[in-house]
């Protein structure tokens, strides 16, 4: 079985994006590069004795070992800050920030939206006096901005539409929270160090979340986050270790 284990692991992430794909009401982000991951891991399988035959792949091979065990470490550890990070706040805040997620059949909120939410109406039932600011534009291949069909949602469930503030320009999470900043501000008339929001998410984009927020100027925050789905845990926090490295990077 040891001699398979790479071709017995290729198939292993083909086939699980493939069901994951199928489950989902949309599809999920990802998915090419653990596929490319899975094919990769197969031909190895059948080049890998080549290389052992041949001195100068066998050094190259090992440089890239090396490369691969130092990500390896770094992607562990970005996981444990990921996992590790405090998602669920249930004290009362000015303003309910819920962050969009994508929409299935072009207009209603997929499933990890529904879960944020779900766990908005929760808020809500918890903190009757603030406000909930619903974030998120519109995609390529959507026919209405994300905030427009969150915010139908909500009032479908008995939500006040007079306490809902929508930002529908934002296509990424640190546009969530600069948009979402000029509604706060403009809303409350206050400055943002003045008011205490609760940013609402999906369990694995806390810590990311938490970052931008900073970044953006959020001060008195916290997180109220939905639990993800659990089939789909191993790609969005996998995913999501790479999204924290690219926001941190190029997110300004």
């Amino acid at each position: 079985m040891k001699k398979f284990w790479d071709i017995i692991l290729g198939i292993v992430l083909i086939v699980y994006i493939i069901a994951v794909n199928v489950m989902s009401s949309s599809k999920i982000a990802f998915s090419l590069p653990i596929v490319i991951l899975g094919i990769i891991l197969i031909l190895y399988h059948f080049v890998k004795i080549n290389i052992k035959e041949n001195e100068f792949l066998i050094k190259g091979f090992k440089i890239i070992k090396i490369f691969l065990c130092i990500a390896f470490i770094c992607f562990l550890g970005l996981e444990f800050l990921i996992i590790s990070y405090p998602k669920h706040n249930e004290k009362k805040d000015d303003y309910i920030l819920v962050l969009g997620a994508g929409l299935s059949n072009r207009t209603t909120p997929n499933g990890i939206l529904q879960g944020r939410l779900d766990a908005a109406i929760m808020c809500i039932k918890e903190n009757d006096t603030g406000y909930i600011v619903l974030s998120g534009g519109q995609g390529v291949d959507e026919d209405l901005p994300e905030a427009d069909a969150m915010s139908k949602y909500l009032q479908d469930r008995g939500v006040n539409a007079e306490r809902i503030i929508i930002e529908d320009e934002s296509r990424n999470t640190n546009q969530n929270f600069k948009y979402s900043k000029t509604k706060i501000e403009k809303h409350s008339q206050k400055s943002l160090d003045e008011i205490n929001i609760k940013i609402i998410t999906t369990d694995f984009h806390a810590f990311r979340s938490s970052i931008l927020a900073k970044r953006n100027g959020y001060v008195h925050f916290d997180n109220y986050s939905s639990p993800t789905v659990c089939y789909l845990i191993p790609v969005t926090y996998t995913r999501e270790s790479f999204a924290v490295v690219k926001s941190v990077l190029f997110d300004k």
